[in-house]
């Protein structure tokens, strides 16, 4: 398969490492300078565009995919206000988009199985919950889009009995309905999530925590290999059983 890279900062180096080593080729890169011709002919000669850029050029390499008609990835946070938007451009021109806030396989089954439990044990008395999120100093979004997808889907699990509160009020008393998300910036972190929960008897803690970037790279490539030949707008964790049951032509 052959792949157009957006972004060419330490993810898309990851990228082209996890790409190459299961048989890819990287047809180019496309930069914030690159010239629109010069991104047209990278993305014409691409069966897939994988893009971990940043959040306010996600649109316009929306449109150059569609343009093209190239698969597009989208590994790219903090573009959440804009989703419902380009998923019906998506949708209404034939386009082929996939999306996540962490391509980590590895991350997607942890907010299962993490989701999971919250919701059982919250239905008893006395449980509480909150969330972490550690991360490097560099990353531009808070809370991550892990921890958001985690707390929008434990909000779900509960029917909203329980919301999401960021950051922790500061004069006064957080609300029993409410859960804290709390967030770290040190250092080179990769990335680390927790869920913890808070019993009359017990204390539970899961934890993800990534130990370079090459984990999301590799889902990424993975979610690359399944989205060609496909039209939809389609998020990661959706169609995860599927993309692990694809076997790639070689």
């Amino acid at each position: 398969m052959r792949i157009g890279l957006i972004g060419y900062g330490r993810m898309g180096q990851a990228v082209e490492r996890a790409a190459t080593a299961r048989g890819h080729m990287i047809t180019g890169v496309i930069r914030r300078d690159t010239p629109l011709d010069a991104c047209l002919q990278v993305a014409q000669q691409s069966d897939a565009l994988i893009d971990f850029s940043h959040a306010d050029a996600v649109l316009a390499h929306v449109e150059l995919a569609l343009q093209t008609r190239t698969p597009l990835i989208i590994g790219a946070t903090g573009w959440d206000a804009q989703r419902e938007a380009i998923a019906q451009q998506v949708q209404a021109n034939g386009g082929s988009v996939l999306y996540a806030p962490n391509f980590s396989i590895a991350v997607q089954v942890f907010l299962q199985q993490a989701v999971s439990l919250a919701a059982q044990l919250l239905t008893l008395e006395g449980w509480d919950v909150a969330i972490e999120e550690i991360h490097h100093r560099g990353k531009a979004d808070a809370p991550s889009g892990t921890a958001r997808a985690l707390a929008t889907r434990l909000q779900h699990a509960l029917d909203n009995r329980r919301t999401a509160q960021y950051p922790a009020p500061a004069d006064h008393r957080l609300p029993d309905a409410q859960f804290s998300v709390g967030v770290v910036r040190i250092g080179s972190e990769f990335g680390t999530h927790r869920l913890m929960l808070d019993g009359p008897y017990d204390w539970i803690e899961l934890t993800h925590r990534a130990k370079s970037r090459d984990g999301f790279a590799y889902g990424a490539v993975r979610a690359a290999e399944w989205l060609v030949g496909r039209t939809g707008f389609y998020n990661f964790a959706e169609v995860l059983h599927e993309i692990l049951a694809h076997k790639e032509e070689r």
